[in-house]
């Protein structure tokens, strides 16, 4: 009797493989009504999966001390490599690393030496680590970060795509001018997103005015950025709409914002990045990441680069996606 395949169970259910592989290991993407009916295909013709990750028993995911305390970003990309992961019988080891400690890391003594297996590096990280990691001939895949000195497998989401969707719909209710606001930290991400607002504003024909370029804002308190407001709020070209560097910092500026007694939308528009929060009020109009999809994509690049060391290495950027809420006013 013939194998049954991936194909023969979208052809009973007239959907594509690609549908039913996500169903069946797990990943994100498939309703769970749906999921539920092709696992029962599946299994009433017979499939077997081939374990063919057998030999891939641990990987060790990698991050700064300071990302495993954030409560709203990482802990869906961890719970998308945790799922993913999972779902092909692979243990997981997490380990938070100091970053004043970085560069003295011993690799194989401080993580456990899974040197047959590989890394998940999320977030910034510094290249010096990166490259002990990869001298070592560890297979690593480094998410939502990049760095042009090591040649390695990474995955980021499109950040210049989502800061150009957010000046546009700006453009389109009729702010020209428009701030942009971020903190200190200089993540991979942030330092794009900037970059992107830069020269997107250039392509709309809209002026940049560094008064209302904030870079230092901090996620605990509101007061840099109440003195800026203060400083700057009686000029004639105080923006109308401002993108802020992650809904954090936006959370922040909204707050400092209020206790000012300026009001969004109504006297401020506002958009952030990143997608965590949808109970605010108003609710911020925001970017979507795909946080879940990215942690489940860099488990599946490592199994592909622990399986394949010799293939190309990957730079995958995952699409975002302006989600429309509350915070910004129509003025035209």
């Amino acid at each position: 009797m013939a194998r049954v395949t991936l194909g023969d169970i979208a052809s009973k259910l007239n959907v594509s493989k690609n549908t039913v592989s996500k169903a069946l290991r797990g990943a994100a993407g498939v309703s769970d009504s749906l999921r539920k009916d092709i696992i029962k295909v599946a299994k009433d013709m017979g499939y077997e999966k081939t374990n063919s990750n057998s030999l891939i028993s641990n990987i060790t995911v990698l991050c700064r001390k300071t990302f495993l305390a954030d409560v709203t970003f990482w802990p869906q990309v961890l719970y998308g490599i945790n799922h993913y992961a999972g779902n092909n019988n692979i243990k997981l080891s997490i380990e938070g690393i100091d970053e004043s400690k970085e560069e003295s890391l011993e690799i194989t003594s401080s993580i456990g030496g899974h040197l047959n297996e590989g890394f998940i590096i999320v977030g910034t990280i510094s290249d010096a680590l990166l490259k002990k990691i990869k001298d070592a001939n560890n297979p690593m895949v480094v998410v939502d970060h990049f760095s042009e000195e090591i040649e390695c497998d990474y995955i980021n989401s499109s950040n210049k795509i989502g800061i150009y969707k957010s000046i546009k719909h700006l453009y389109e209710n009729g702010h020209r001018n428009i701030g942009f606001i971020s903190n200190c930290i200089s993540a991979y991400s942030f330092i794009e997103r900037f970059e992107a607002y830069t020269k997107y504003m250039k392509e709309f024909g809209l002026p940049i005015d560094e008064d209302f370029i904030w870079l230092e804002a901090s996620y605990y308190d509101t007061q840099y950025l109440k003195d800026r407001i203060k400083s700057t709020k009686r000029k004639e070209n105080f923006p109308t709409a401002w993108i802020c560097v992650n809904d954090t910092t936006a959370i922040i500026f909204m707050k400092a914002l209020t206790d000012m007694n300026i009001m969004v939308p109504n006297d401020a528009s506002v958009i952030g990045f990143d997608n965590i929060s949808e109970l605010l009020y108003p609710g911020l109009t925001t970017v979507d990441v795909p946080k879940q999809a990215m942690g489940e994509r860099a488990v599946e690049m490592l199994i592909e680069r622990i399986k394949n060391p010799d293939k190309p290495y990957e730079s995958i950027c995952l699409n975002t996606q302006l989600i429309v809420r509350d915070s910004v006013k129509n003025i035209l």
